[in-house]
């Protein structure tokens, strides 16, 4: 991308359509990949839009690379990062790699990232704070305790919520109770589980038609109010940190080079993952056995557990 923004003769850099973008790289993958070629018919299994679309998505997160308006992309100005608990430094942005080994001899590519030891950054690039983002700041919002966090949005639920008028019909609820069963495999329950145990508390709920996210208070198994939860990466938090408030955990489990973790880690945490690993769908990733360790004890920072290892 970085090399079609580049305009030659002014020397600066412009956006990229993505439909450019595509042309480029089926050029490429057709001689490599023939199957992703579409026959006449347009039935081909995989295209190069299932190639590059979670890529894309993956270096929008990490901010390598900016969405603009009307499908353009720009590749994002370079920067360094220092990931916490590491011994890495993220290189964060749309340059090439081969043009950021004229300064930084040895950055290497992860996973969907690119890094560099700590100890071989030079020391004028160490000392140059022009360099830099705070690694808090790349991330962005995370609870600086997720317990608490928890506890005020209950708070927020019993002050500030509706009274709720939804119908057991017409909505389900994210099983984080040891009580009600599934205690193996978290996932959305029929809300009468929760009326037949006479359970009293908080809950995140959805609508069956519109997915609708809320946060629900139910008293002797019933729903008496219910806040509206608009923003994804709070249901994420929610499905997280509810586990940990009702006593249960989240999970984790290696299968070989794959993680999968259920409830799917938010996407601040997810975005330190992506530097080491390969998402393959929004609850397993492929890391590295030299990262696993490292991203072991990143996940496990966040109350998730880890089961047995599959053999």
């Amino acid at each position: 991308m970085y090399e079609l923004a580049i305009d030659g003769e002014e020397e600066r850099v412009n956006p990229v359509h993505f439909r450019r973008l595509k042309n480029v790289l089926n050029k490429y993958l057709d001689s490599i990949w023939p199957e992703l070629k579409q026959n006449n018919d347009g039935d081909s299994p995989q295209n190069v839009n299932d190639v590059i679309s979670p890529v894309r998505n993956s270096l929008i997160q990490l901010g390598d690379t900016i969405r603009l308006p009307n499908g353009y992309y720009f590749p994002a100005p370079l920067r360094l990062v220092k990931l916490l608990g590491s011994q890495y430094t993220a290189i964060i942005g749309g340059l090439s790699t081969e043009a950021i080994q004229h300064f930084l001899a040895d950055v290497r590519i992860a996973g969907h990232g690119r890094i560099i030891e700590n100890q071989k950054i030079p020391d004028s690039i160490k000392e140059d704070g022009a360099w830099w983002q705070d690694y808090s700041n790349w991330l962005g919002w995370i609870p600086e305790n997720l317990e608490e966090w928890i506890i005020k949005q209950i708070g927020l639920l019993s002050s500030s919520g509706s009274q709720s008028v939804q119908d057991f019909e017409e909505f389900e609820v994210y099983n984080t109770s040891r009580q009600l069963g599934n205690r193996d495999r978290y996932s959305w329950i029929p809300p009468n589980l929760i009326l037949a145990q006479q359970e009293s508390g908080a809950w995140l709920c959805k609508t069956t038609g519109s997915t609708r996210y809320f946060l629900g208070e139910f008293k002797r198994g019933r729903l008496a109010r219910e806040r509206t939860i608009t923003d994804k990466e709070t249901v994420r938090w929610l499905m997280l940190g509810l586990l940990v408030y009702h006593g249960s955990s989240p999970k984790a489990q290696w299968n070989n080079f794959y993680l999968k973790v259920v409830p799917p880690i938010p996407k601040a945490i997810e975005s330190h993952v992506l530097i080491f690993s390969f998402k393959k769908n929004a609850f397993e990733y492929y890391v590295p056995e030299q990262f696993q360790n490292h991203i072991e004890q990143l996940i496990k920072s966040y109350g998730y557990r880890f089961l047995e290892q599959k053999e």
